[in-house]
C-alpha cells in the first residue's frame, strides 16, 4: 500500500499543481484581455481625436481656400470694373480733343511746356492738332504724332523731351485715377 498512498499523493500534487496552472493562466489571461481592452480602447479614443484634428485641419484649410477664391474673384471683377472705366477715360479724352475746350487745353499745356523747356520748345504734335497750335502761334516741328490727344515737346537743343501726350498723362496718374474710380481719394 505505500506505493499506493504515493501513486495517491502524486495523483493529488499534479492535480494541486494543474489547479494552481490553471488559475495562473485564468489570471494571466484576465491581465491580457485587460490590456488589451485598454489599448484598443486608447487606439480608438487617438484615432478618434486625430480624425477630428485632421476635419478641423482640412474645414480650416477649405474655408481659407474659399476665402481667398472669393479675393481673387472680387480682386479680378474689381480689375475689370477699373479697365473698363480707364477705356471709359480714353474715349472722355478722345471726345475732348473735338470739343471747344480743347484748344484752350493745348495753349494751357504749351505754356507748361514753355515753362519746363524754355522758349524755344518744339512741338510734335496729331496731324489733327496742327492747325490748333498755328493759330496758338506755335511752331509745329512734326505732326505725325499718332496719339489720343495732347502733344510732344523737346527743349531748343534736343536734350530733354516732355511726353505731354493723353496716353502719357494718363499712365503716369493711373493710380489716382484708379483710387478716383474706386472712392478713395
Amino acid at each position: 500500500m505505500p506505493a499506493e498512498t504515493l501513486l495517491r499523493e502524486v495523483e493529488e500534487r499534479r492535480k494541486n499543481a494543474l489547479e494552481q496552472l490553471e488559475a495562473e493562466y485564468a489570471a494571466k489571461k484576465a491581465e491580457i484581455l485587460k490590456r488589451t481592452e485598454q489599448e484598443r480602447a486608447y487606439i480608438q479614443e487617438s484615432a478618434k481625436k486625430e480624425g477630428l484634428s485632421q476635419a478641423e485641419k482640412e474645414r480650416i484649410r477649405i474655408i481659407g481656400a474659399t476665402k481667398l477664391q472669393a479675393k481673387k474673384m472680387v480682386f479680378d471683377a474689381m480689375e475689370k470694373m477699373l479697365e473698363a472705366n480707364i477705356v471709359s477715360v480714353r474715349k472722355v479724352l478722345g471726345e475732348l480733343t473735338q470739343s471747344k475746350e480743347y484748344p484752350a487745353l493745348l495753349a494751357r499745356m504749351v505754356k507748361y511746356a514753355s515753362g519746363r523747356l524754355g522758349k524755344g520748345a518744339r512741338i510734335i504734335a496729331r496731324p489733327a492738332d496742327e492747325s490748333s497750335f498755328k493759330k496758338l502761334g506755335v511752331n509745329v516741328a512734326s505732326s505725325d504724332l499718332n496719339s489720343i490727344g495732347g502733344f510732344k515737346a523737346e527743349s531748343e537743343d534736343g536734350t530733354l523731351e516732355l511726353d505731354l501726350t493723353f496716353e502719357e498723362v494718363l499712365r503716369n496718374h493711373e493710380e489716382q485715377v484708379r483710387a478716383s474710380i474706386l472712392g478713395k481719394d
